[in-house]
Order: structure tokens, then C-alpha cells, then sequence
């Protein structure tokens, strides 16, 4: 009996080890995706965001920016192609100086470009959410399941003693 009790002690204590490591390790995703979050709330990444990027989101964040610069360049031009085309522009346009369109239509590009950025932002942002919300479960998990492990173990602990003492209690009498 108290073999087969002090194996499963070690067993407890093996385990819930390893449910802390995975606590720790969850942990640390969820920092480190926050930090990400936090570098792409705005729908750019300076270099010194990049700077402070967590090593496990380097990579995320590259293929971040390379694929929001694709979607917002991709997006900026199809609505300048869209607006271009529409006759109001077009008469607008013909009055005005080559300088004066070619401003204008800087700033409309400029402007959809950063309307795109925001767009691809929150788009990144709810994909973090949903990942950041199933971390906070799997954690919520590990901690009550922590909680049991020690509660087991604290049983086990109490029937060995209890098993040593009637033992030797046993023998002195």
C-alpha cells in the first residue's frame, strides 16, 4: 500500500511539473502575442516595434507586414481605379492643373492606403483575439486542473502518513 502510493505521489508530482511548464509556456505565448497586438494596433509597424518584438512573433509580424502592404497597396489602387472612372471625377479633373490632380490623387491613394491599413489591422487584431481567447481557456484549464493534481496529491501524502503511522503504530503495540 504504500508503495503503490508513494509511486503515484511521484507520479502527481511529475504531473502537475508538467502542467506548470505549460502554464509558464501559455504564459508567455499570450505576452508575447500581446506585444504583437500592440505593434500592429495601429496598422504599421515602426522599427522600433519590430525592435520589440518577442522572438516567437518575429515571423508573424514579417508576414504581417509584407501581406498588409500587398492588401493595402492592392486595395488603394483598385479604389482609385474605381473612382477614376466615375464620371464626376473625370469632369472634376478636366479643370484642374496636372499638378493640382496629380496631389489630389496622391492624397486619395495615400488615404485608401491607410483605410485599407486600418481594415487589414483589424482583421489581425480579431485572429489575435480569437487565439488570445482560446490561450486564457487552455490557462483557465491547466490552473483548475492544477488545482485537482493538488488536491489527489494532498489526499495521497495524507494516506501514506496515515498508513506509516498505523504501520509502526501496529508493530509497537
Amino acid at each position: 500500500m504504500i508503495l503503490s502510493s508513494s509511486w503515484r505521489i511521484s507520479q502527481l508530482i511529475q504531473r502537475r511539473s508538467d502542467r506548470k511548464h505549460r502554464l509558464q509556456v501559455v504564459n508567455m505565448e499570450l505576452n508575447d502575442l500581446k506585444t504583437y497586438g500592440q505593434n500592429i494596433a495601429d496598422g504599421g509597424i515602426t522599427i522600433g516595434e519590430m525592435m520589440k518584438t518577442p522572438t516567437s512573433m518575429y515571423t508573424r509580424q514579417l508576414f504581417y507586414m509584407n501581406n498588409a502592404a500587398q492588401y493595402c497597396q492592392m486595395n488603394a489602387n483598385m479604389q482609385m481605379q474605381q473612382l477614376m472612372n466615375t464620371p464626376y471625377y473625370q469632369s472634376m479633373m478636366a479643370q484642374q492643373d496636372p499638378q493640382v490632380q496629380q496631389a489630389y490623387q496622391q492624397m486619395l491613394q495615400q488615404s485608401f492606403y491607410k483605410q485599407a491599413q486600418q481594415q487589414f489591422s483589424k482583421y489581425e487584431a480579431n485572429l489575435i483575439h480569437e487565439k488570445e481567447t482560446a490561450m486564457e481557456e487552455e490557462k483557465q484549464s491547466i490552473k483548475e486542473e492544477i488545482e485537482a493534481i493538488e488536491g489527489e496529491l494532498a489526499a495521497e501524502k495524507q494516506e501514506v502518513s496515515q498508513s506509516i503511522k498505523d504501520f509502526f503504530g501496529g508493530n509497537r503495540a
